[in-house]
């Protein structure tokens, strides 16, 4: 599904650019799980983010069944992210004015998906998630483990091939975390998506995922 050959990023120009990822080569099969695992700095979220289209790599390619994240428009690349990926991040990134369900409802907004349809496939994604019964609360009246899910429930209402998690228990308590990462997995597992997870825990990388690429300064290295 994902194949990358000698992906760099860089920042800057000249002397001073930093380079964030450094000639990164892989492949990722559909249904796959695979954790990136790498300590501060070592140009795992830089990965995330071109995988998710969210930025371009200065040079090398980036093939997503065939098309080149690194070569399509801006356009191309709005409708990638809205088709095909899922984000959940460490921090929630809901908005605090809206309730939980026109959180959700964002994505299929932005689709032009119709009211009434977004209403019904963000109640069902919510209803996923165990959130049901939050229809209409607003972000800060739930905890941590609950925006998380809800942030978890907008990620899978566009029905993605691919669901990127960038640390998605970082800001959450052990036993919440074990929680919403058992919630994540078998959302994977029951919708046949491809799991890409960015920590740097190795013990959760190696318990969750069938697959670690290591990664250090901006580079992929062997275990």
């Amino acid at each position: 599904m994902i194949v990358a050959r000698s992906l760099t990023k860089s920042y800057g120009t000249g002397p001073t650019a930093v380079v964030a990822l450094a000639g990164a080569s892989f492949e990722i099969a559909a249904g796959e799980r695979v954790a990136v695992l790498g300590k501060s700095g070592s140009g795992k979220s830089t990965m995330l983010n071109l995988l998710g289209g969210l930025d371009r790599p200065t040079s090398g390619s980036l093939a997503f069944d065939g098309a080149d994240l690194a070569t399509m428009t801006r356009g191309l690349l709005a409708d990638y992210r809205l088709t095909n990926v899922g984000f959940v991040f460490q921090s929630f990134h809901l908005l605090p004015s809206d309730s939980v369900r026109q959180n959700v409802e964002l994505p299929l907004m932005l689709a032009g998906v119709s009211p009434a349809e977004r209403k019904a496939r963000a109640t069902a994604s919510l209803d996923a998630v165990g959130l049901s019964h939050r229809l209409t609360h607003r972000p800060t009246e739930l905890s941590g483990g609950e925006r998380q899910r809800v942030a978890l429930a907008r990620a899978l209402v566009n029905r993605p091939r691919v669901l990127l998690a960038d640390e998605p228990t970082g800001n959450l308590d052990s036993a919440t975390a074990t929680v919403v990462m058992q919630l994540i997995l078998d959302q994977v597992r029951e919708r046949g998506m491809t799991l890409i997870l960015v920590t740097h825990d190795e013990e959760l990388a190696k318990r969750t995922t069938d697959r670690v690429i290591r990664m250090a300064d901006g580079r992929i290295v062997e275990p």
